[in-house]
């Protein structure tokens, strides 16, 4: 006899051992959901010769016709339709009471099954347009559009990881609110290996810059930003974690230290990764497109006030006074330097520490995500 409810974990990469996959929150999500009282059972798509096959057609002819691009994966309804076929085929699938969708929610439009969903995302897809998905067909994007809205409208809860995300459900699609809710992703290290940050009280200033793509993160910015830091005569530091090349710009500067691509599934790996937020004083990310970062809330657990620009779902997670500040959109290195100076003139390192450490406790961890994952489901199904 069953004692806890059952939520079907509807993702390609095994939720109980991957720890990379969408930057580990597929891993961490599952974690969450076990900590709200809930057990998991994983439904997986098996990636069929005939799905990679559409799967590898669609990429190809994104990179033949550069100017003309399809939306892939779940954001393309003959692709969705299979995963649907298979995910039908699933054994496992009879013994749940919920499916959960870690991104892809549009794959239960084409399912046979009518157990109710839940749809996880950090965004709608109005709002990536031309901010993450570039150069995207008119017919593609329709069909987007389409299945994203219509999967939030059919979804027994939606559940957003940003307040932009969450307003995009109500402004384009007019969704109920009472089945929208905000959960912020917490960080996809373990809550037991988090040590805290340095408070930073002079001395050498040692900036964390983590990021894989260099370029949306904004790691010129990065550098810029801590060359007028040093002109101004703070002895200032960049650690870049993240890219799997060293960017050229990075080179031969012996104030930068470039730590490259840490797997956290690898021990020392993953042991290198938690140093880095333990020596750090500060976080820059002046990232240009952004849903929420989850190393927002890496810093936030180790106390390290963030800086970066406020844009898309940063606003969630960075909050300006509290555990560092999110500038305007565009604006210059020397914004954010200036920003990072006037807060150690004026001594507020210590209380935007303290206003992180705070912050993650009540918004930013997964103990958090699961509390408030618990009363949603509540009330969703009483």
């Amino acid at each position: 006899m069953k004692t806890k409810k059952v939520i079907g974990y509807v993702s390609l990469t095994d939720p109980f051992h991957n720890r990379v996959a969408w930057s580990g929150t597929v891993y961490k999500l599952r974690e969450a959901i076990e900590m709200a009282g809930f057990e998991v059972r994983w439904i997986p798509y098996n990636v069929s010769l005939k799905n990679k096959l559409l799967h590898y057609s669609i990429i190809i002819q994104n990179r033949i016709f550069r100017k003309r691009l399809w939306l892939e994966r779940f954001h393309f309804r003959p692709l969705a339709k299979m995963w649907a076929k298979e995910i039908d085929k699933c054994p496992a699938l009879k013994d749940c009471d919920y499916l959960f969708f870690p991104l892809g929610a549009q794959i239960a439009l084409f399912s046979k099954s009518d157990i109710p969903f839940i749809n996880i995302s950090g965004y709608t897809v109005p709002d990536m347009i031309n901010y993450y998905f570039h150069n995207v067909t008119e017919k593609s994007k329709a069909m987007a559009i389409e299945m994203d809205a219509t999967a939030a409208k059919k979804a027994l809860v939606n559940i957003r990881s940003s307040k932009w995300a969450n307003d995009g459900l109500m402004n384009y699609y007019h969704c109920d609110k009472n089945k929208c809710h905000i959960l912020e992703f917490g960080p996809n290290i373990d809550t037991k290996d988090i040590r805290k940050g340095q408070v930073y009280n002079g001395g050498q200033l040692r900036i964390l810059f983590s990021g894989k793509e260099w370029y949306r993160k904004g790691g010129k910015i990065a550098v810029e930003t801590v060359e007028i830091l040093r002109s101004e005569g703070i002895d200032a530091r960049l650690i870049v974690a993240g890219p799997k090349r060293c960017p050229k710009i990075c080179k031969e500067k012996d104030y930068i230290d470039y730590m490259g691509y840490l797997n956290k599934n690898k021990p020392n790996d993953y042991a290198k990764y938690l140093s880095l937020y333990e020596q750090a004083h500060i976080m820059l990310l002046p990232t240009r497109a952004e849903c929420g970062a989850i190393v927002y809330s890496e810093a936030a657990a180790a106390g390290i006030p963030c800086y970066t620009y406020l844009t898309g779902g940063a606003g969630s997670y960075v909050v300006n006074g509290v555990n560092g500040y999110a500038v305007p959109e565009g604006s210059s290195a020397q914004v954010f330097a200036e920003q990072i100076l006037k807060d150690i003139k004026n001594d507020r390192m210590p209380s935007l520490h303290e206003g992180a450490l705070n912050l993650f406790r009540d918004r930013l961890s997964w103990e958090a995500w699961a509390n408030g994952f618990s009363k949603i489901m509540q009330e969703a199904t009483a």
